[in-house]
């Protein structure tokens, strides 16, 4: 046993003076960092910045009622004509609403075709957004009056009888007798836009962390079967074991990895919760390096394999999108991803922790079941 500690600290200590684990520690710590430098939360989750230039008569009620929907999405400003075209053609606003100075007779005609101006520029995203809103409250402005037409046209109520309507045909219904519309993602979470996009950037950052240390143990696989190779391992392995000595530098290699994943996790929300499921995460891969070392079948072809792998990463796991939405057929590769258990780890699901653990420790069985050939000494 004594040994074979020995052979860790060696082997550990050649992995500190090795520049690739100075380029880990240091380049994946300031890869997280930077990325969260340039995409801050703030900016991320600000809601929508839209123009609206209003007549100089008339559309106090349109914009009440525009007023009132404006807060955590789309946020509305009155301005002069010439100011929103500036501020939309700068990309500081997404776009803006121009208001005819006959807008209140139009209402009141209920001439609404044409009713507004939508100015967008080149950037602009959430304008079909920006007018289902006014069009919810040009409809509230109007639904008054339509439906008192509706009600003399009908007969349903006399011209005697309409003024003591009217006050119920400008009543807003409450909550409970309104259709109320919720909204979720696939996975079922709650549809908050400001939880998402602080969540978005995490998810982001969290992903290509763990697709990098992934790399990192793919290329500590490839030094693992190299080594095996050598004459010295070919002599320490007749006198201790390839299993163990193989542990040994297997351990040596993941705590590098495992303090860079740690501080480049301290960029996103719950740095603790992510860093602790590194633990079954890098078990699981050191596991599967293990098995590829022990095969030069398995890990000979990994240099020309590994440039497709982040690829293969970000497509097949919920970083960036999550592609069994669009093609349901990939729905078992995604869920049982390695990345996207880690994933579903760091957000709380520490059943799919124990799911990559038990994976590891069965990979982990796996690699050190007998070779089948003894090496000679």
């Amino acid at each position: 046993m004594s040994f074979l500690c020995a052979f860790w600290r060696d082997s550990l200590r050649l992995q500190f003076t090795s520049l690739r684990t100075w380029a880990l520690l240091v380049l994946l710590p300031l890869l997280s960092f930077g990325a969260a430098r340039l995409m801050p939360v703030q900016e991320v989750s600000a809601p929508v910045q839209v123009g609206v230039v209003l007549p100089k008569e008339g559309g106090e009620g349109f914009w009440q009622r525009l007023e009132e929907r404006s807060g955590l999405v789309v946020v509305f400003h009155t301005a002069q004509a010439g100011q929103a075209t500036r501020q939309v053609a700068a990309g500081r606003w997404d776009c803006a609403l121009i208001l005819p100075e006959d807008f209140q007779s139009r209402l009141d005609r209920r001439d609404l075709e044409g009713l507004f101006t939508l100015l967008t520029g080149p950037g602009s995203a959430v304008y079909p957004l920006v007018r289902e809103t006014v069009s919810a409250c040009v409809a509230e402005c109007v639904s008054p009056g339509m439906a008192e037409d509706y009600l003399l046209d009908s007969k349903i109520v006399s011209e005697e009888d309409i003024e003591a309507v009217r006050p119920r045909l400008n009543q807003v219904l409450l909550d409970q007798d309104r259709v109320q519309i919720s909204l979720e993602t696939v996975g079922g979470v709650p549809l908050d836009p400001l939880t998402l996009a602080d969540s978005g950037v995490s998810n982001l950052l969290i992903g290509l962390t763990a697709i990098l240390l992934l790399i990192w143990v793919l290329f500590t696989a490839m030094d693992l079967g190299r080594w095996l190779t050598s004459p010295l391992a070919r002599r320490l392995v007749a006198l201790r074991g390839e299993s163990a000595l193989l542990l040994a530098r297997l351990g040596a290699a993941l705590v590098p990895a495992l303090l860079a994943g740690a501080m480049a996790l301290l960029a996103v929300e719950r740095p603790l919760a992510s860093t602790l499921a590194l633990i079954p995460y890098l078990l699981f891969w050191g596991a599967a390096a293990l098995v590829l070392a022990r095969r030069r079948t398995l890990w000979g072809p990994l240099p020309v394999l590994m440039p497709f792998i982040p690829v293969l990463g970000l497509i097949l796991s919920p970083v960036l999108v999550d592609v069994s939405v669009l093609f349901p057929a990939l729905g078992p590769a995604v869920r049982w991803m390695p990345i996207t258990l880690y994933l579903k780890t760091c957000g709380g699901s520490w059943r799919d922790g124990l799911v990559l653990a038990a994976a590891g420790a069965a990979l982990l069985t796996l690699a050190l079941l007998p070779s089948g050939k003894k090496r000679a000494g």
